[in-house]
């Protein structure tokens, strides 16, 4: 088994053992799956077509992945859940906050917006919201920090393990989060040198209580496809080189994206030390520490139970 196989092994287990990343606590997925993150649908102008032949490379795992999801409105659960939602020593510190007037013309305070980002990083857990082999856990210092891994089971970059980062904005969310790729890839919609990720071209206009950042997080995924990059025009494209190349030279950008998905997996890159307040931090194991790190989650999963 290979040492990526074995990280995505490790953290399959970790999320579908119900274990909160954040608090190291059983999450409350249940709860949130009937009051707050309903199963998306499919957005009306998003169309389903046939896998691409370049897409289904490999293992055929994505089978319920959607096409950038629409969940309901949660703004009236989100305030029943604010007095359950965890506190941190960060809630505490500094002045007060001024109320401010968010898009429904209600008054909300910076506590409030944390909550509410609580909540939706725990409504990650929930069937259908966190795409398959996308994870994602808080920064160690700042609720508004997410980190994630990805790892790309089919396509061009098939084996990858892409790395990103998710900066949420002190706006959101009456704007959109920014995401950053920290892997190198090429990639039409990635800009070549800060990894900054065009999720401008999937949404031009982020609505606030409608578009969520599992939402993001799906279009990640999925542009990574060949059916996402087909789709692309040049004024979409941060990497307009990368889109002249896809259409122009797809074997060249075949064999890019081969190279691209060879390195992340290389020891270097692999286990390069992450941000100081990055927790997904990946580690060489034996067959006998993988082994029993595999247990030792699945025996304090059971004792959640």
């Amino acid at each position: 088994m290979s040492p990526s196989q074995r990280l995505k092994d490790l953290f399959f287990a970790t999320y579908t053992s119900g274990i909160d990343p954040q608090t190291s606590q059983r999450s409350s997925s249940s709860f949130l799956t009937s009051s707050v993150l309903q199963t998306p649908a499919k957005k009306p102008s998003s169309s389903a077509k046939p896998a691409d032949q370049d897409d289904l490379m490999g293992e055929a795992d994505d089978s319920m992945d959607i096409d950038v999801p629409a969940a309901n409105n949660t703004q009236s659960a989100a305030k029943d859940m604010l007095a359950d939602a965890p506190m941190t020593e960060d809630d505490l510190k500094g002045p007060a906050v001024p109320l401010a007037i968010n898009t429904t013309g209600r008054f909300y305070s910076e506590h409030m917006r944390r909550c509410e980002l609580r909540i939706e990083l725990m409504g990650l857990s929930t069937l259908g919201h966190m795409p398959r082999g996308v994870y994602v856990m808080p920064s160690l210092k700042s609720i508004n920090v997410w980190y994630g891994v990805m790892f790309i089971k089919r396509g061009y970059w098939r084996d990858a393990v892409v790395r990103f980062r998710i900066d949420i904005p002190r706006e959101y969310p009456r704007t959109h989060p920014i995401i950053t790729l920290a892997t190198s890839v090429v990639h039409p919609l990635v800009r070549q040198d800060d990894g900054k990720f065009a999720l401008e071209q999937q949404f031009p206009q982020w609505t606030p209580y409608s578009d969520y950042i599992f939402h993001a997080l799906h279009y990640l995924k999925n542009s990574f496809k060949n059916r996402v990059l087909k789709q692309l025009q040049p004024q979409d494209c941060h990497n307009v080189g990368a889109y002249m190349k896809f259409k122009n030279d797809l074997p060249h950008f075949r064999e890019y994206a081969r190279v691209d998905a060879m390195k992340s997996r290389t020891p270097e890159i692999l286990y390069r030390p992450p941000p100081g307040d990055c927790p997904i931090v990946f580690s060489l194991l034996s067959n006998e520490d993988y082994n029993l790190t595999m247990q030792q989650i699945k025996s304090y999963a059971n004792n959640l139970k």
